[in-house]
Order: C-alpha cells, then sequence, then structure tokens
C-alpha cells in the first residue's frame, strides 16, 4: 500500500461517504503499510509505478536488486578464494616445518652414530707420546690416562654401534675383574664374531658383547670402548671388562698366537687398572657356564696361564 494509494482511497471514502472501519483496508492495515514504506522507499515509487502502468522504474528497481545480489555473491566468493587460499598457505608452511625438523632429527642421529663409531679411531688412535706429556697430562682416554693408555698392546679399534643388544652405551665407573672367554664356535675369526655381536641391534636375537676379541691368528679387536660397559657376564658387566677368545681346537684350547696376545693384553689390563693375576677370572668363575672350555676342564692349564702374565 503506497501513499499515493493511501491518499486516493481516503479521499474517495470521504466523496461516498464510506465508513473507514467497513472497507477492506482497516486503519491498523494502513498504519502498517506506512511503516513499512518508511523501512523501504523503493516500495513506494515500485508501487505506484505498476499502479499507474508504467514499468521502466519497476524494472530499474528489479535491476538494482539483481545486480547488488549478483555483486554480493562476487564479494561471497571472493572471501571463500581468500579463506581456501590462506588455508592451503597455512598447510604448505606446516608441510614443510615437518620435514626441515624430520631432516634435521635424521641427520643429527646419523651424525651422533657415526661419531660414536669412529671417535676412537680418530682421538684414542692419535694419542701423545709419553715422552712429550711428562709424567701426568691429566689426560684421559677411555677412562685411563694418556701415559697408561699408550702403553697398550697393538690392537684395531672397531667399535660396536650403540643398541641396546651388544653396546649400550653405559659408563664402566670401576673394574674389579678381568674375565676371559671363549667364542664357542670353532674356526670362526675375530672379524666374524666381531660381526655376530654387531648383527645383534637388528635381529635382537639376544644381548651379548665384549671388549675385546682375539683371533686365532693372534690379532686383537676392540669392540667396546674400556670406559663402557660390554654384556658378557650377566651379574658383573658393570664392574668387569671381558675378552673373547677365537679358536680352533674342539676342546677349545687357544692357539699358540691367540694365547701369546691374551697374555700380553692381560698383563696390560692388570697393570692399567691395579689388580693382580688372581683378579683374572673365568666366566665359570661366574655363573658356572663352561666358558673357556678348555680351562674349564685344564685346572693346571688356568692356573699356568695367571702365572705368564706374573711373570711377564
Amino acid at each position: 500500500m503506497t501513499t499515493l494509494r493511501y491518499i486516493e482511497i481516503r479521499k474517495k471514502r470521504r466523496f461516498r461517504g464510506e465508513n473507514m472501519t467497513q472497507h477492506k483496508y482497516s486503519e491498523k492495515e494502513l498504519d502498517l503499510n506506512m511503516t513499512q514504506l518508511r523501512r523501504n522507499p523503493y516500495l513506494a515509487d515500485y508501487a505506484s509505478h505498476r499502479s499507474s502502468g508504467d514499468n521502466t522504474r519497476a524494472n530499474d528497481y528489479n535491476t538494482r536488486v539483481r545486480k547488488r545480489r549478483v555483486r554480493e555473491a562476487r564479494q561471497r566468493r571472493r572471501r571463500m578464494a581468500r579463506i581456501r587460499r590462506a588455508v592451503k598457505i597455512f598447510l604448505l608452511c606446516v608441510v614443510i616445518l615437518t620435514g626441515i625438523v624430520g631432516i634435521r632429527y635424521l641427520l643429527k642421529t646419523t651424525f651422533d652414530i657415526t661419531e660414536a663409531n669412529t671417535s676412537g679411531n680418530t682421538a684414542y688412535a692419535a694419542a701423545p707420546d709419553t715422552g712429550s706429556l711428562g709424567k701426568d697430562s691429566g689426560v684421559k682416554i677411555q677412562g685411563l690416562s694418556a701415559e697408561v693408555y699408550a702403553a697398550h698392546p697393538n690392537w684395531e679399534e672397531n667399535f660396536l654401534t650403540v643398541n641396546e643388544y651388544s653396546r649400550p652405551g653405559d659408563p664402566l665407573t670401576e673394574v674389579n675383574n678381568i674375565f676371559v672367554h671363549y667364542t664357542a664356535n670353532p674356526g670362526t675369526s675375530a672379524a666374524q664374531n666381531r660381526s655376530y655381536f654387531e648383527q645383534l641391534k637388528d635381529n635382537h636375537e639376544r644381548s651379548a658383547s665384549a671388549h675385546f676379541i682375539i683371533g686365532y691368528d693372534g690379532e686383537i679387536l676392540q669392540c667396546v670402548p674400556l670406559d663402557e660397559i660390554a654384556y658378557a657376564v650377566q651379574t658383573r658387566n658393570e664392574d668387569s671388562i671381558s675378552i673373547e677368545c677365537c679358536y680352533k681346537a674342539e676342546n677349545g684350547q687357544f692357539t699358540q698366537e691367540t694365547y701369546d696376545s691374551l697374555i700380553q693384553l692381560l698383563k696390560w689390563l692388570t697393570d692399567a687398572y691395579d689388580l693382580q693375576p688372581d683378579d683374572i677370572l673365568r666366566h665359570y668363575d661366574c655363573g658356572g657356564k663352561k666358558c673357556p672350555l678348555y680351562y674349564v676342564e685344564h685346572e693346571d692349564a688356568w692356573t699356568k696361564l695367571k702365572e705368564d702374565v706374573r711373570n711377564l
């Protein structure tokens, strides 16, 4: 109901003397229509031109409405496109940061493992001679003074990878005994037995290792640093050093080359840790395992071995 229509109706009713309350347009309806006109003035122009038969302004109004709706839809699409673009950029940044963190972690882990495996071959192998250090330089190598360490017999450092099955990396804070073992694999070399210890980190077959392995040709391999524990004697790993010996004879007797290298190594270890030959034990002496087999079954040979260490 437009203003013009409202005025025309009132004029006609006054002219005909009609009662406003008897007409289909009540006062309340007229007031409601007036309120709507105040809220949306376009209704007056639209309705007046429709009632007069002129559709030009009405078409203009419809055009404006359509344009407004198209504009709002376009703005809505642009807004959603911006939101989607921001989400994609955020997710891309998260993926890139996650990749960087993962690569740094892998590189750090690889570096730590490589450093643990090669630290002995670089720092320990380059130990200064005792003449230039004087009486006591205070330098420590594998828990021993550099002067004491420099006097060790010839060996090859080939440390196991740090892992929970053969080289846990736990510190060895004291040494009270030295244990002698045999590999229980006749004819296998020191390198083969070292490889067996290394593979335990992958197959998880059991926990086992030793600080040293002496081959049947007399070569000595160091598998675990002297300031770390090895898994050799279950109840004594925390305060002992272990030596595995290769052999060829079925009765477990060592070759002369193995025996000679063992005596030299035992002599150096007892001097380095201020021990006595009686502090040298068989695996058999702690747990009852027949290891080393020949020296369990031949007590006289074991006694002679300790005497040879004392007399060297």
